[in-house]
This record gives structure tokens, C-alpha cells and sequence, in this order.
């Protein structure tokens, strides 16, 4: 089998707008295996059995993650989730057809979306420009998750701490979606900061 192409950062080196306000640091995350879980109706069940083998309360509640150690779980619609980890062997998704058996379908989406981490004071400020979702840290706490779009690109977001968001993109529209930050953004300070795992 041959070796799966490397993936490369959305973001170009040095990207960086040098407006005098608020700073947002912007940080491409990965690699990172990906693997959507769909139930096809036993939700709770299947919430059950990730539960028991993570060591997590995974849980059917839309718009929330959980996550521990290098592992996160974000609910993704009515019974999905998007289990999100480093790379490690045996690869995630071998992992969950046995977990999850004939309960659900697992796609495995590691080279279909891009991950980008958002950090700084204006985060909340800037996505807010594009998705009518509010995220003041009050609404979107640490832990919260949704779907969204982000001016016409479908994303999905993660608030980690009350500055901090990871942005899921699909990989295709992650140049996209840089255009549009560098547009909602003229007024911040945007610095592309590097890889981050």
C-alpha cells in the first residue's frame, strides 16, 4: 500500500497582518486523525461503548466536546461525533469498527479537514463576523462545540478556553477561509505562529 501524501499547512509561512490593534494568533494543527462516527439510531448505545473505551463521558448533548489527554471527542449532529487524536497505531478508525460493531459508520476524515487554532482577547470578536452563533465566552464556554458557517465556509467550532477556538474546515476551503480571517480581521494583528500537534 503506498504511503498516504504528507499534509501540508493551510497557512503560508510568515502569514502575517500587521495591523496595530488586538493580536489573534493563528496556528495549523496537526497531523491529526479524524474519524466521524454516525450511529444509525442507538446513539446513547454507541455513546456507551466510546465512554467505556476512552474513559470518557462521552454523552448524545449537542454542542459539546469532552476530551483527555491527547483526545477529543465533539459531537457533529445527532448521534456524531468527530473523534479527534494525534496519529498512533493501530490507526483510530480500525480501532472504533470494533468498538462500535454494526452500530454506526466510521469515516475516516484526517486528510479531509484542516484545523486551525485561533487564540487572543479578539477570537470571539472576529469569528463572530461571519456565523450568527454567539461567542461570548458567557454562550460558548470552554467545552462547547457547533456547527456553523463561517461566511460561506461550513465549519465547525471548538471553544477550548474563553480565547482560545479550534476552527474545522473542510481542507479544500481552508485557503478560503484564511481570505476571509485576513478580511474580518483588518483591524487585528493576525500572526501565523506554525504547526502545532
Amino acid at each position: 500500500m503506498a504511503d498516504a501524501p504528507a499534509r501540508v499547512s493551510p497557512l503560508p509561512p510568515g502569514f502575517v497582518n500587521h495591523a496595530p490593534g488586538p493580536r489573534l494568533t493563528v496556528r495549523a494543527r496537526g497531523p491529526l486523525e479524524i474519524v466521524q462516527v454516525a450511529t444509525f439510531g442507538a446513539a446513547a448505545e454507541t455513546a456507551e461503548r466510546l465512554s467505556k473505551h476512552f474513559g470518557l463521558a462521552i454523552a448524545p448533548t449537542p454542542n459539546r466536546a469532552v476530551a483527555g489527554g491527547d483526545l477529543t471527542v465533539l459531537w457533529h449532529g445527532p448521534g456524531q461525533w468527530l473523534i479527534v487524536r494525534p496519529p498512533a497505531m493501530p490507526p483510530l478508525v480500525d480501532a472504533l469498527a470494533g468498538v462500535c460493531g454494526d452500530g454506526a459508520a466510521l469515516v475516516d476524515l484526517g486528510h479531509a479537514r484542516a484545523v486551525l487554532r485561533l487564540a487572543g482577547d479578539s477570537v470571539g470578536d472576529v469569528l463572530g463576523k461571519g456565523t450568527s452563533i454567539d461567542l461570548r465566552p458567557t454562550q460558548f464556554a470552554p467545552g462547547a462545540c457547533a456547527l456553523t458557517a463561517l461566511g460561506k465556509i461550513n465549519a465547525l467550532l471548538h471553544a477550548l478556553a474563553p480565547a482560545v477556538v479550534d476552527v474545522y474546515v473542510p481542507r479544500s476551503y481552508a485557503h478560503a477561509f484564511i481570505e476571509w480571517l485576513q478580511h474580518a480581521a483588518l483591524d487585528v494583528a493576525i500572526e501565523f505562529v506554525g504547526p502545532a500537534a
